[in-house]
């Protein structure tokens, strides 16, 4: 994704057994990982010298078939104060790859590894404040003029992350992240129940939304004091073809996944969109009848957008104001696009999504 979005290549590595490459936009870091070989071969890039996460999660029986012969997104990785606090008030939690070190010229990081309680999803706990490097140990930087080669950064940061679950699990997940990392429940929408979620439907499909929000919270803070929102998603009726059910059909009938990722822009949400879409993006564009609706087109004037243009460039708006904020001008508007499968398999996808004092996810996700 990285010409089509901006990203950034900061760094690579190329083993004997896999190829990783570090992409960077502003406060945004991902780690895209290539397989080369799944019957591993022991090589030095093993040594505790080095970052490495994939190496012990493929040679784990109980993992490895959650990621191989597939294309997936699987693991989310969070700054902490400190690893060894929660391992020691967790002890249940399946550790994958114990508290280990990694050290460099620029420093050393702590990290560890754990599996989630949802499906395919692991977690890397990592500790960088004894370290000054742009990147990880192991990796090698890539040169300035390889970076400046590609498009402006438009992706600011990392503002949710979509799980799709099976109706069964969803309360439990809710719980494992509260007490795991000291999540907090939060709102979706007005219409949120503390016990049923937020339902949102459309003719034969429909889904229900759960959210929980990671930020300073003793140990498990995100040490740079950002938010990370996580929602948690099942369809309300099964065999429907609403984008829960059609992810988790298509990646191998898993449900308990990485759906989606949401990121924020730099500048706004339609500077993002034209840009992605020169570049190639393919992008999914709402019918125009969403547009052309009365209670849509009147949410869209009074938060003087043109309704043309979103509707050329497929955004959806929500507005999160009750009758108060109406009638005191406070506005809280969302607006947001989904991306198509950035895999061949229709599964996960990105979102773009910009806030105006919203902190939900609105009802235009379905």
């Amino acid at each position: 994704p990285s010409r089509i979005y901006g990203f950034q290549i900061i760094a690579q590595r190329t083993t004997l057994n896999y190829s990783q490459w570090f992409l960077e936009s502003y406060e945004c870091q991902l780690l895209i990982s290539s397989l080369l070989n799944s019957d591993l071969n022991d090589e030095i890039i093993s040594s505790n010298n080095y970052y490495d996460i994939l190496t012990p999660i493929i040679r784990n029986q109980t993992t490895r078939d959650l990621i191989l012969d597939r294309d997936t997104v699987f693991n989310i990785a969070l700054h902490v104060k400190s690893i060894q606090s929660i391992l020691d008030k967790n002890s249940d939690v399946q550790v994958l790859v114990s508290l280990r070190h990694a050290i460099d010229e620029y420093g050393s990081i702590e990290y560890a590894c754990i599996k989630s309680c949802i499906g395919n999803v692991v977690h890397t706990l990592i500790d960088t404040s004894q370290y000054s490097g742009s990147c990880l140990p192991g990796f090698t930087p890539v040169s300035i003029s390889r970076q400046n080669e590609f498009t402006p950064l438009m992706i600011h940061g990392i503002d949710h992350i979509a799980f799709a679950v099976d109706k069964h699990s969803a309360l439990s997940s809710i719980a494992w992240y509260e007490k795991i990392f000291g999540m907090k429940r939060f709102m979706v929408n007005q219409g949120d129940d503390p016990f049923q979620g937020f339902t949102v439907r459309l003719g034969t499909v429909g889904m229900r939304l759960f959210a929980s929000e990671y930020w300073k919270c003793a140990e498990t803070a995100c040490v740079n004091g950002k938010k990370l929102k996580c929602k948690i998603g099942f369809c309300l009726f099964p065999g429907s073809s609403d984008q829960i059910a059609t992810f988790i059909n298509k990646h191998k009938g898993q449900a308990g996944i990485i759906q989606h990722m949401g990121f924020t822009c730099t500048d706004n949400i339609k500077h993002a969109v034209r840009i992605t879409k020169a570049n190639g993006a393919q992008l999914l564009s709402r019918l125009a009848d969403y547009y052309l609706q009365e209670n849509n087109g009147r949410v869209i004037e009074e938060a003087a957008e043109n309704i043309s243009e979103l509707a050329e460039l497929g955004i959806l708006l929500d507005n999160e104001a009750n009758d108060c904020d109406r009638l005191c001008s406070n506005k809280r508007i969302l607006l947001q696009i989904f991306t198509k499968s950035i895999f061949n398999n229709d599964t996960f996808f990105f979102k773009f999504i910009e806030r105006r004092g919203a902190t939900g996810f609105g009802a235009g996700n379905i």
